[in-house]
């Protein structure tokens, strides 16, 4: 009988071939490319309207090679990698060519720890509103991106409007593009921002956006709005030239020429459809190779040793002293 059951057992199961074969694993799809605009990119906007989620903390964090007013502030200053290694280069180029000391005060900040800076705030100004206008409620600073950093100088140590007022200050809000930064808070914003006159407050969007917004003198808020239209692509490898004609065209209500070709080109074309859309917007005598090394600037290749090929001749030796 039991031979009988594994007979018919082995019979059914040559019928039914698939009956018992375990499903095989489909590949994954590759994941999707993070947009530039996403809390991990350098354009991810945080405000009142654009909160972050209290779990999101940047990783990796270092630790930048820059001065603080103390030794105990270092703990106060890490950044995402990209921003801290411009932060570096701009302190530099500060005392390098005009012997200014700028000091590091306060990078990255926990959900957690801006909670406690707003809460602090209310109690001192006695409302959230008056306290919103200068210290940003938690899920709505900048600083939990990593991306941030408050600049202090020997000559004010402070973080208040006076900063904007000394030598050291006006240099990094009229510098800080050519390393990747913005003075990202200004007067004349605040309607747009929510936030008041911060000269102290920089934030990292890469030398391409930052310059494109320092040429346009606009918010991130405003660039951003306007940076949604173009493609990834562009936002990630346009020179500061495409990007400030782009969005300087778009914000005048002229339909960008090159636009539609930017969008429609294949992953093949992109490099000369980037090309052909910087032209119209270089300067006289300016090439698109300028352009895109100033925006994304790599170590310039350095010329071989050099190697004496002169054959060495030997002097006859002389006789006697002298």
């Amino acid at each position: 009988m039991k031979k009988l059951l594994m007979l018919l057992l082995a019979a059914w199961m040559f019928a039914h071939p698939g009956a018992f074969a375990l499903e095989t694993a489909q590949p994954s799809p590759p994941p999707a490319e993070r947009s530039i605009l996403d809390p991990d990119g350098l354009l991810a906007l945080v405000n009142r309207k654009n909160r972050i989620s209290k779990t999101y903390v940047p990783d990796p964090l270092v630790l930048p090679r820059v001065a603080t007013r103390k030794a105990s502030l270092q703990e106060n200053i890490y950044l995402r990698p990209e921003a801290a290694r411009a932060l570096e280069a701009m302190f530099e180029a500060a005392f390098l060519e005009k012997s200014y000391t700028l000091y590091a005060a306060s990078g990255y900040r926990s959900f957690g720890i801006q909670q406690i800076l707003f809460n602090a705030k209310v109690e001192e100004v006695g409302s959230r509103e008056k306290a919103q206008l200068r210290v940003a409620p938690a899920g709505s600073s900048e600083h939990q991106l990593g991306l941030v950093m408050d600049i202090q100088a020997p000559s004010h140590t402070g973080l208040s409007l006076a900063f904007g007022q000394t030598d050291e200050g006006k240099w990094a809000g009229e510098n800080a593009h050519r390393f990747g930064f913005i003075l990202r808070y200004k007067a004349p914003w605040r309607e747009l921002t929510g936030v008041s006159d911060e000269p102290w407050h920089f934030r990292y969007v890469g030398i391409a956006h930052a310059s494109a917004m320092q040429a346009l003198d606009i918010p991130l808020e405003t660039y951003v709005e306007y940076a949604k239209q173009i493609p990834e692509y562009v936002l990630r490898g346009a020179s500061h030239v495409l990007l400030t004609g782009l969005v300087g065209d778009l914000m005048a209500g002229r339909p960008p020429q090159h636009l539609r070709l930017l969008t429609e080109a294949s992953k093949e074309e992109h490099e000369a459809a980037l090309r052909a859309a910087t032209a119209p917007y270089l300067e006289a005598g300016q090439t698109y190779e300028q352009a895109l090394w100033y925006a994304y600037p790599t170590p310039r290749p350095t010329a071989p040793p050099w190697t004496d090929q002169d054959e060495e001749v030997q002097l006859p030796a002389q006789s006697g002293g002298g």
